[in-house]
């Protein structure tokens, strides 16, 4: 069998064995972080939560939008110091039901191993559903650093590829996938692609990504947090020599396997405008 039908096996194999069917997440599926900066100040500000994140689920898929991005905040005060503020990106790659059962799975374990904290953030990666929820006591026009990050890849088995020349890959398509996010108008902040790479003229084996900010990100801003998702990724994956993985931010992720998991045809995931 050739590497890269090989390769291309391997993985489907392990899709099969990590639940493409059963989309109820494991705990090796999800991972979260509670912002150290302080807890609500009342006990009022969990409720107003849970009405950020209802805003926020109504968004999603509203008719006549086309953000895969939704942010709300749980009400129309503009002084209310108990105002939480809450977010969720969806890929544009699956259905809407994908999106909104991700988004189900993930808040609860969200809230949860944050209770009381200020700001957190969860993410759920599925073999073909990733989404992101996070939540936060101010406004999210306010740009933040990326204060955390969660990693996903494969179990065991390992790519033939070395380290070095999956790590190059990796960075190559990075920055292909990059220029085709800049500008975004048309890309809505998401690209997806692939390459060969390894020895030879036309390499060994082909890398499939994806690669998503959030659609109230400037783009510099944007290829910045994407920058850094490559060095995690770096860091969870290609050092040792994953046949795929996942670093996902606050804001934006990267994603990449040896097998294309992008549909021939992309549903749109939709929903409102940002709102802050």
């Amino acid at each position: 069998m050739e590497t890269k039908s090989l390769i291309q096996f391997i993985f489907l194999l392990q899709v099969i064995l990590n639940g493409v069917i059963a989309q109820k997440p494991g705990p090796t599926q999800q991972s979260f972080k509670c912002r150290d900066n302080g807890n609500f100040k009342t006990d009022t500000a969990p409720k107003e939560r849970e009405g950020a994140f209802q805003n926020v689920y109504r968004l999603i898929g509203e008719p006549g939008s086309t953000a895969t991005f939704a942010a709300h905040r749980s009400n129309s005060s503009t002084t209310n110091k108990d105002d939480v503020w809450g977010s969720v990106l969806c890929p544009p790659n699956i259905k809407l039901e994908a999106c909104r059962e991700c988004l189900n799975n993930t808040y609860p374990y969200l809230i949860k191993n944050c209770p009381k904290q200020k700001e957190g953030v969860a993410w759920t990666a599925l073999p073909k559903v990733t989404c992101i929820v996070t939540y936060r006591d101010y406004r999210f026009s306010i740009l933040t650093p990326d204060w955390a990050w969660g990693s996903f890849s494969t179990p065991p088995n390992q790519t033939p590829a070395s380290a070095v020349d999956l790590e190059k890959g990796l960075n190559t398509l990075a920055g292909k996938l990059k220029s085709l996010i800049d500008p975004p108008v048309k890309t809505n902040f998401f690209a997806f692609g692939s390459l060969d790479y390894g020895p030879g003229p036309k390499g060994s084996w082909t890398l499939y990504g994806h690669m998503q900010c959030n659609s109230n990100f400037r783009i510099e801003n944007c290829l910045t947090c994407l920058t850094n998702a490559t060095n995690e990724i770096h860091k969870c994956c290609s050092k040792q020599r994953k046949l795929s993985g996942i670093a996902l931010g606050i804001h934006c992720y990267f994603r990449y396997a040896h097998m294309d998991f992008t549909p021939k045809a992309l549903p749109t995931v939709s929903s409102s405008s940002p709102q802050t």
